[in-house]
């Protein structure tokens, strides 16, 4: 298989993402027509990738059981300038009733996945085909707002063939 066909089929989520809302006024929108763009104040995304900080800057976005997902919790951030530098990270979690703690690895039935893209020009993708194993425990979800409060860790595969070790992720959004 190769390296193009796994970097583009680890797209797929990211990209549908993108193309699912409605822009307003020109902006980046999120699923349901939402803007996305700079993080509001309060809200956030961090962990420790392999010990070192790692924030999202930008595109800060979460939902609670949008329109057109099966029941899915969406967390998601970029990190960087808006590039082909930026790094962006999503978790999506399908099938959920709420809150609870949600393990999952590759391969899992409700197709879950965690990813982070562009770490660097040789590091491109960790997780989604490349492999992960994540535990995600969500506080509180909720729709309009969309409240979305979680806390993960793990492990994402990268396509150079080496393990990011992700701790203390933290995620915190209120619409």
């Amino acid at each position: 298989m190769s390296h193009k066909f796994l970097f583009f089929s680890a797209l797929i989520p990211i990209l549908i993402l993108a193309c699912n809302g409605k822009p307003e006024s020109g902006t980046a929108a999120a699923p349901g027509g939402k803007p996305i763009g700079e993080v509001p104040p309060g809200n956030y995304l961090s962990m420790k990738i392999n010990g070192v900080e790692w924030k999202a800057d930008n595109d800060l976005f979460g939902a609670f059981h949008p329109k057109g997902y099966n029941k899915a919790i969406i967390i998601s951030g970029s990190k960087g300038p808006k590039n082909k530098d930026e790094q962006t990270f999503n978790i999506n979690l399908y099938n959920t009733e709420g809150p609870g703690t949600y393990q999952f690895k590759t391969g899992n039935p409700d197709l879950n996945v965690a990813q982070l893209g562009n770490l660097s020009p040789a590091n491109y993708m960790y997780g989604n085909v490349m492999g992960f194993d994540m535990t995600v425990k969500v506080t509180k979800a909720s729709t309009n707002p969309d409240i979305i409060e979680a806390t993960f860790e793990g492990s994402l595969n990268g396509n150079a063939g080496d393990v990011l070790k992700v701790t203390e992720g933290k995620f915190y959004y209120h619409e």
